[in-house]
């Protein structure tokens, strides 16, 4: 028998090598001539980027692909592929996300809890949208009209000789003020520098939790969207409209009275219609205004601040708000009265039993609710050291502070709820921090928050700004006077 020929061991050659290619190929890409799993359909209003292949996640994980991309109903219609291992309940739904603020979209599958599992073919709904940085950039051309009706404005407001010369003195005024700030800038180099330094380091803590802070911030505008929380159900709940309502009708009822109290009062009926025409009971009244004044003159002693300020938690992504006002009769007592909106206010732990490859699994979940807390402190101070003592965030608690650099920086301990129920969390609520205050009403801040609980303990860093009787007194005259 003859031999091959060259051209034919050539051409043998190169039809092993081709599909040994192709082997490696599907091999190593993990392709597969039937795709296995099963289909599920759900419909968006738009896909907003995303894009045939693209991953479909549960929790994080890649659970399947995107199958197919079409129209239904002028809406975006999405075929997502799911792995057969991966067992979805009734009521599961999904949403568009994408990774970081212009990373790639996929799809988020929120696992439903009906006691059916979902079969190949079936419909599942979609989430309600949160607002994202797309979202946001399509209102760029809103605000771009605007600014365009603005500079007309401005151009016709300027462009005669009464506007430029208004012009002038503008500038004139804003030259003066520079100075002013160039002055106060120079009396303070000192102070300014070290705010300077405390932004610089407050700065570059924000910069490694900058993802962690979008995530929360996406996170809060998803609760607002779908009307959770106290701020969600003021934006969807059509009952607030209703109870601002039936509010206003009965202030014009109260009007109407008033109106009636004041006719009878200028025809000298009742007691006080008596006040204008009766000496002695306009004696009594003097006798009683006289007592009052002297009432008033005691309470007009008392230092009053008024303070707002917030915590971002970085363990938990998660930002604390307080609203404060201290009534200070004398320079060593004082009461505080706290209102504090806790992102952590109440944790329920719930029991839920999952179909995971035919096999039933206790699965536990930690429900994490907001809740508006109330603090009320008694406080003494002695020398640089404060002791506080009362009502902390709903419980029993105390605190300690310690004050240095003529009081613009304060050391403060504080311990409250020691029979806490949180189920990740039952030693007392321990908090150490710092505060510093510079230019009189600005604040930041730097602690520990509940140390002793590892499993929900964090770091925070906070801002805040407070007002005094003065700076209130001011601000009310100000605005009395605008009117």
């Amino acid at each position: 028998m003859r031999g091959f020929t060259t051209e034919a061991k050539v051409g043998l050659a190169v039809l092993l090598g081709a599909g040994l290619l192709v082997f490696m190929t599907f091999k190593v890409g993990g392709f597969r001539l039937r795709e296995q799993g099963y289909r599920l359909n759900v419909v968006f209003n738009s896909t907003g980027g995303l894009d045939k292949k693209s991953p479909v996640r549960l929790a994080g994980v890649d659970i399947g692909r995107v199958e197919d991309i079409g129209l239904t109903d002028s809406k975006a219609k999405v075929l997502l592929r799911i792995r057969p291992e991966v067992h979805l309940k009734k009521g599961t739904k999904a949403a568009i996300r994408s990774t970081g603020l212009l990373g790639d979209k996929y799809t988020e599958v929120i696992p439903g809890k009906g006691p059916e599992l979902l079969k190949d073919g079936d419909t599942i709904e979609a989430a309600p949208p949160v607002a994202d940085i797309e979202n946001l950039m399509g209102r760029f051309d809103s605000i771009a009209d605007d600014i365009q009706k603005v500079t007309g404005s401005l151009r016709e407001a300027l462009g005669t000789e009464a506007g430029e010369q208004s012009l002038k003195e503008i500038v004139a005024n804003i030259r003066e003020l520079s100075r002013g700030i160039s002055e106060l800038v120079d009396a303070n180099k000192e102070g300014i520098g070290k705010t300077v330094e405390n932004l610089e380091v407050f700065s570059r803590s924000l910069r490694s939790q900058g993802d962690q802070i979008m995530t929360a911030l996406k996170e809060i505008t998803r609760k607002i969207s779908s009307g959770e929380g106290t701020l969600g159900k003021l934006v969807n709940d059509d009952l607030v409209y209703t109870k601002l309502s039936r509010s206003l009708d009965d202030l014009d009822d109260s009007l109407r009275s008033v109106s009636v109290i004041t006719k009878r009062v200028e025809q000298g009926q009742g007691t006080i219609g008596k006040l204008f025409t009766d000496d002695k009971a306009y004696d009594q009244l003097n006798s009683s205004l006289t007592a009052l004044s002297s009432a008033v003159s005691r309470i007009e002693r008392f230092k009053v601040d008024i303070g707002f300020r917030g915590e971002h938690q970085f363990a938990a992504g998660l930002t604390k708000g307080y609203f404060s006002v201290s009534l200070q009769p004398r320079d060593d007592k004082y009461y505080l009265v706290e209102l504090v909106e806790d992102p952590r206010g109440r944790v329920t732990k719930t029991t839920d039993q999952v179909l995971v490859n035919g096999v039933v699994q206790n699965v536990q979940d930690v429900h994490i609710e907001q809740k508006l807390k109330f603090s009320a402190e008694f406080g003494k101070r002695v020398s640089d050291l404060g002791l506080r003592v009362g009502l902390v965030e709903d419980t029993f608690g105390l605190g300690v502070d310690y004050y240095l650099l003529d009081d613009a920086l304060r050391l403060t301990y504080e311990a409250w709820d020691f029979n806490s129920d949180d189920p990740q969390g039952n030693r007392p609520h321990m908090k150490v921090w710092a505060n510093y205050t510079f230019f009189r009403y600005l604040s930041a801040s730097a602690g520990w928050d509940n140390f002793l609980n590892r499993k929900i303990a964090t770091p925070f860093l906070g801002a805040g700004l407070k007002f005094s009787d003065d700076d209130l007194k001011y601000l009310l005259g100000a605005v009395t006077f605008i009117r």
